[in-house]
């Protein structure tokens, strides 16, 4: 009789991600089509919810597994006496896609949150509030943050744009322009994939506060336009 064989954390992890991706692509290419606010970025995640609902529940009968959905601003769990903080200084990323594996070796691995936070992207909407500043500052900077800790143990996180406005190629020039003024450590954000209208992009973070120190972090943009 042959060993049985299971998968590494790693290739859970890796399935995790890819999963998870191809629920967020499917998702936004309904977005597209869908009545929402472009003006506001809570109210374009907020239409995002039950479009995720339903991809989920289809993805689940199709495979024959169940694939959960996101939740939506759930607050990061602390694991550890040591993370206790309070309730209200809880921070929550936009969306929360947790990996449980039952055969993990330690408390610390056997939930791991796949993070995903949500930015609009496009020209200024004042003097004040630079969209794409405010993705980078605001977005792929809580990926090593103290304070925010998005993707703290696990080994990659989703950044979603909605372009409201601009080119995709200026957009990718001024976030990469702001990355170099404000974390200029990390590697730029590189074009990987088109899908109709959602773009795939990937970044490599060396991150200096949250480990795994090495984290990927994968970008879709979404046309609203």
């Amino acid at each position: 009789m042959a060993k049985q064989t299971f998968p590494t954390a790693f290739e859970l992890w890796k399935k995790h991600e890819s999963t998870y991706i191809g629920i967020f692509t499917s998702a936004l290419l309904v977005l597209m089509d869908s009545q929402c606010d472009k003006n506001d970025e809570l109210k374009i995640s907020e239409t995002l919810c039950p479009i995720l609902n339903n991809i989920c529940f289809e993805a689940s009968r199709r495979m024959g597994c169940e694939i959960p959905t996101p939740y939506y601003e759930a607050p990061i769990q602390p694991i550890s006496v040591s993370e206790l903080r309070g309730s209200k200084s809880l921070k929550r990323p936009d969306f929360t896609c947790t990996l449980t594996n039952s055969m993990a070796l330690n408390a610390d691995e056997y939930q791991l949150p796949f993070h995903i936070e949500c930015k609009r992207l496009g020209y200024p909407t004042s003097r004040t509030w630079i969209l794409n500043e405010n993705y980078v500052v605001k977005g792929i900077m809580r990926y090593d943050s103290n304070e925010h800790e998005y993707g703290k143990r696990a080994l990659s996180g989703l950044m979603i744009g909605y372009i409201v406005s601009m080119e995709f190629d200026q957009i990718l020039a001024e976030v990469n322009s702001y990355q170099g003024k404000h974390c200029a450590y990390n590697s730029a954000v590189e074009y990987q994939v088109t899908n109709n209208g959602v773009q795939q992009y990937l970044q490599k973070l060396n991150r200096r506060n949250l480990t795994p120190e090495r984290f990927g972090l994968t970008h879709l943009w979404v046309d609203l336009r």
